[in-house]
């Protein structure tokens, strides 16, 4: 007699709206998660996604009979709404926030990357309360139901930070954010590399890196810290840390910090460039306020460098939500759903003349050949976020997804290909910011 395997369906939702027109990878959980099938211990396993915007969040579609897991991606999504949701007296925020911290004390899993960890959490910096106006949205957009605090010695955007012609240097992890021009490969080709790679070391005693090297390489894009409580109200465990060496320490990801001096023309001459690449794009006007900060031209390199503070610290906790229903909150500060690579140095621009956050400030150099970052690179850490979600989603630990290289099909290749490698237009720079 033949036993048919148990059939289980995990059903996830990635937050997409990006409200401030900046881009996301959003696109990268999609090719990872939709449709991703496994079999352990007599049970097929598969993942569906649905995209939910922020309409979608107020209306209510965000409930534990609809959906296992909330995924949040970083950079426009979760940084994005950090950003928005930090300004506290918007009702929209106050509602918004409820519905997803509605969802995880109903028992929900919340999966949050970079950003989408910031959000999730309350910051703390080297001063202890934020003082900086971008810190303290990070601080307000906190969705209440996490224990655990980023952190970030110092954090502003570059251009609008009021105090940067003095202290360029206080920008902090966002210098890693907004600033690269695209990488080039040791074999000639030009690739999307900002941030860095960082080996994490992680604890493969619990599920989540069960059959995991100690140390893992993970994509890393000015994402914080994490701050565990000395006494929690609840179960919270930390699975990775931050090297023992700084990444701002380290000789070959080491950056500087650079101070705008165009003045009002500089950002005069950034509307116009805005509003003739909206046009030419038949892009939503919004965008404009983007593509501003994008063209601002003016800026000069100084011999100050960034400082980031995060040597040792987590990287990646998990905690159980304190009542009966269990609510599961994964909170990961890197980018395991982004390319990475070995070798290369990051390399600052010399002519400086021209140079905008667009255009990039600096970029890497001597990275891994392209036909191996397409091969091996781009799906190296694709399982850790299917982990991530059977984690969030509660299945038993021996049924977790295997950790294994994920192989790039060839819809994912061509739909991924323009997040991937710099076709030479400045529209494609911009997507990748």
């Amino acid at each position: 007699m033949t036993v048919r395997n148990r059939q289980r369906t995990l059903r996830v939702a990635i937050l997409a709206s990006e409200p401030l027109g900046w881009g996301s990878g959003k696109h990268f959980f999609q090719a990872l998660l939709q449709g991703y099938t496994w079999t352990a211990n007599d049970t097929r396993y598969d993942i569906t996604v649905d995209y939910l915007d922020d309409t979608d969040i107020l209306q209510g579609r965000l409930t534990v009979d609809a959906f296992d897991v909330l995924v949040v991606p970083g950079g426009g999504v979760g940084d994005g709404h950090a950003i928005i949701k930090g300004i506290w007296l918007w009702p929209h925020a106050r509602r918004w926030k409820q519905r997803i911290a509605a969802f995880v004390k109903d028992g929900g899993g919340y999966v949050g990357i970079c950003g989408g960890a910031a959000l999730m959490t309350d910051l703390q910096t080297k001063e202890g309360k934020p003082r900086r106006f971008l810190e303290r949205l990070y601080r307000n957009s906190a969705l209440g139901v996490s224990c655990v605090s980023s952190y970030y010695r110092t954090f502003a955007f570059p251009l609008m930070y009021p105090f940067q012609s003095r202290h360029p240097e206080d920008v902090g992890a966002a210098a890693y954010v907004f600033s690269f021009a695209p990488g080039v490969t040791c074999d000639g080709a030009q690739v999307h590399t900002g941030g860095a790679p960082v080996d994490f070391r992680v604890d493969t005693h619990h599920p989540v890196f069960a059959g995991a090297k100690p140390v893992v390489r993970v994509r890393w894009w000015g994402g914080p810290g994490l701050i565990v409580p000395p006494q929690p109200d609840r179960e919270v465990q930390v699975l990775a840390w931050y090297p023992e060496v700084d990444l701002s320490e380290n000789p070959s990801a080491r950056i500087f910090a650079w101070r705008y001096i165009g003045g009002l023309w500089g950002l005069k001459k950034a509307v116009m460039d805005a509003f003739r690449l909206v046009k030419a794009q038949q892009a939503p006007l919004h965008k404009v306020f983007l593509y501003t900060y994008y063209f601002a031209g003016g800026w000069q390199r100084t011999d100050r460098p960034i400082i980031l503070d995060q040597a040792q610290r987590p990287a990646v906790t998990v905690e159980v939500y304190p009542n009966e229903r269990k609510g599961r909150i994964l909170l990961c500060t890197a980018h395991p759903e982004y390319m990475t690579w070995k070798d290369g140095r990051i390399v600052e621009d010399s002519k400086q003349e021209g140079v905008t956050i667009g255009t990039g400030f600096r970029r890497w150099e001597g990275v891994e050949p392209l036909p191996v970052l397409l091969a091996t690179g781009v799906t190296a850490t694709w399982w850790m976020v299917r982990r991530f979600v059977a984690w969030a989603a509660k299945l038993p630990a021996e049924d977790f997804p295997p950790v294994d290289a994920a192989v790039l099909s060839e819809d994912d290749r061509m739909r991924l290909l323009p997040y991937l490698v710099w076709d030479g237009s400045q529209a494609n720079q911009f997507l990748t910011i």
